[in-house]
């Protein structure tokens, strides 16, 4: 079974296999539906979980840490990145940069988790 990173890194690699166009609007759509499927047919992932819970808090905390942009609603991380880029491609583009991040200090803290418990 492919997990919700597998599926980011397939989506940047060929979006058309996934998405009519790069654009983040039909990348969230298409997320949203593979959450969906996975939550009902029982086969979702850690990482799936931790992406659906956690993904909008660290793109909001980031959008502010590095770009400065403060976003006072409670949204989404698609309606994060949206309101801090330009246009759809810039918005596309942003989103697979801080997928690749979460990702990395997901698997830099799994892997820190199974250090710990060894010791």
């Amino acid at each position: 079974m492919m997990d919700i990173e597998e599926l980011i890194c397939a989506i940047r690699t060929r979006p058309g296999m996934f998405v009519k166009d790069k654009r983040l609007d039909y990348i969230k759509y298409f997320i949203t539906g593979f959450h969906c499927q996975g939550s009902l047919s029982k086969t979702a992932t850690a990482m799936d979980y931790h992406f659906s819970e956690g993904f909008h808090v660290w793109v909001r905390v980031w959008i502010k840490s590095n770009l400065g942009i403060e976003i006072d609603e409670e949204g989404g991380w698609y309606e994060y990145i949206v309101a801090s880029t330009k246009n759809n491609e810039e918005a596309a583009d942003l989103f697979f940069q801080l997928a690749d991040e979460f990702f990395k200090e997901y698997h830099q803290l799994d892997g820190d988790a199974m250090k710990s418990e060894r010791t």
